[in-house]
């Protein structure tokens, strides 16, 4: 597809999207219609009601997304329904993107229905895996769209300028970081059993949409590689790690990890944790503890958030160094 010009600076995000409307029309073309009419569908409509609904609406919910999408995410080039990439991206606001939570809880329903059943339909199976798939697909086309509303296009057509990059550059990267922190929690089936290295990847997908410079992943600075690190005119503006929590005594050991890769100059850091305990609220409790008695701790400043808090450390090798450090937890049971 040819994008139209003056969408060329965010090209990549567009071409993205209309890779993804073709997943959809696959699915809307050949999977929904042959599982619907070529395999053994129609053995539901001899199921009661209560249970039969349940497939129907997946198939029902599944191939309407399909449809929907598969011509939605390509109408960024009608320059007559969308003079702006803003008015385009802003068109997602109440649509299938925010529905996700709403889709899970069918795909969940119709789940436990099939479960039920001693000899579950196999287009039924099918149907429940093509219908996580498209769940999933739309996770990703919401973070597309997320980018899209930090390119400088967007804010540039929203009417807001952009501070320069050294004074927004922290508070930018923290931001981004808890959007996409965000979304991990609240599309538990996409993220699920998916590796520091994927998680992390995410995240820097994300940000380099969201900040100027340069932001690499496994770079080496000082002594050893750290997970995230963001560069802006031969300065380092941010580093961070992600781990899956471990522990407090884990959590101890990674801030003696983060800040052996600081040089004299680098004072804007944090620390990303992904947690599978089930019960959340102690291990925030516990990481806070961790942090605020670690040997190098000056202070907590304040919480932006119930699971995102901001201290003070002192550089391991010039006490009179302070250190900015954000400590941010994510829930992925």
């Amino acid at each position: 597809m040819i994008i139209r010009e003056d969408f060329r600076s965010v090209e990549t995000w567009l071409l993205r999207l209309e890779s993804y409307a073709a997943a959809f029309e696959q699915n809307n073309v050949s999977d929904w219609s042959h599982l619907k009419n070529k395999e053994d569908f129609d053995r539901v409509y001899s199921l009661p009601a209560s249970q039969r609904s349940k497939f129907e609406a997946i198939y029902m919910t599944g191939r309407d997304l399909a449809v929907a999408m598969s011509s939605r995410l390509t109408e960024f080039n009608w320059i007559q329904k969308f003079p702006s990439l803003k008015s385009f991206v802003d068109s997602f606001s109440h649509g299938w993107v925010n529905q996700i939570d709403l889709l899970e809880a069918e795909a969940a329903t119709a789940e436990a229905e099939a479960a039920q059943l001693s000899n579950c339909p196999w287009s039924v199976s099918q149907m429940i895996k093509l219908y996580r798939a498209q769940i999933s697909l739309l996770g990703h086309v919401a973070q597309c769209l997320e980018a899209l509303r930090k390119s400088d296009l967007y804010i540039a057509e929203s009417g807001l300028m952009q501070s320069s990059p050294k004074a927004m550059k922290y508070d930018a990267v923290l931001q981004c970081i808890h959007s996409v922190g965000k979304m991990f929690e609240r599309l538990p089936a996409t993220y699920l059993n998916k590796d520091e290295e994927t998680l992390r990847d995410h995240m820097l997908v994300s940000l380099e949409a969201a900040v100027g410079g340069s932001v690499t992943g496994e770079t080496f600075n000082k002594r050893g590689k750290t997970d995230i690190l963001v560069r802006n005119e031969g300065n380092t503006c941010f580093v961070g790690e992600c781990k899956f929590w471990a522990g407090s005594a884990g959590f101890q050991s990674t801030i003696d990890q983060l800040l052996s890769y600081l040089s004299w100059r680098d004072t804007n850091t944090a620390l990303i944790f992904f947690v599978k305990n089930k019960e959340f609220t102690s291990i925030i409790s516990k990481a806070d503890e961790a942090a605020r008695t670690h040997r190098l701790c000056i202070k907590k400043l304040g919480s932006s958030d119930e699971t995102w808090s901001s201290f003070e450390f002192s550089h391991p090798d010039d006490p009179q160094r302070i250190i900015k450090v954000a400590v941010m937890l994510y829930h992925l049971p």
